[in-house]
């Protein structure tokens, strides 16, 4: 889906909005947790508001770097062959990271 600058815009500082805030949530929770106990993360994750306050959080940090990613993109590669190669191989890597980390999270927690 192709969107255009405005709406890019929009949505780009939204997510910078969520970031920033599920960030600070997060860091605090974690603040209590020893980070070098399996158990106790394991644990935190299992706590289903912090499961999905973390999911929604890597989801705003990825959709914030797509949208970053495709106006840098836009801006300074001007050949439409490399740039269509270059943003399918950003769209491939950051779906791919995705569906990992999402996925590990929820094999942790089952």
């Amino acid at each position: 889906m192709k969107l255009d600058y405005p709406k890019s815009w929009i949505i780009q500082k939204v997510t910078a909005l969520l970031f920033l805030l599920l960030l600070v949530f997060t860091l605090f929770s974690l603040s209590k947790v020893n980070l070098e106990s399996h158990f106790e993360i394991v644990n935190w994750f299992s706590n289903f508001f912090n499961f999905i306050s973390f999911s929604i959080l890597f989801t705003s940090i990825v959709i914030h770097s797509k949208l970053g990613l495709n106006s840098i993109i836009d801006d300074y590669i001007h050949n439409n062959q490399i740039k269509k190669k270059i943003l399918f191989l950003k769209n491939t890597f950051l779906i791919t990271i995705y569906i990992l980390v999402i996925g590990c999270l929820l094999h942790m927690v089952k």
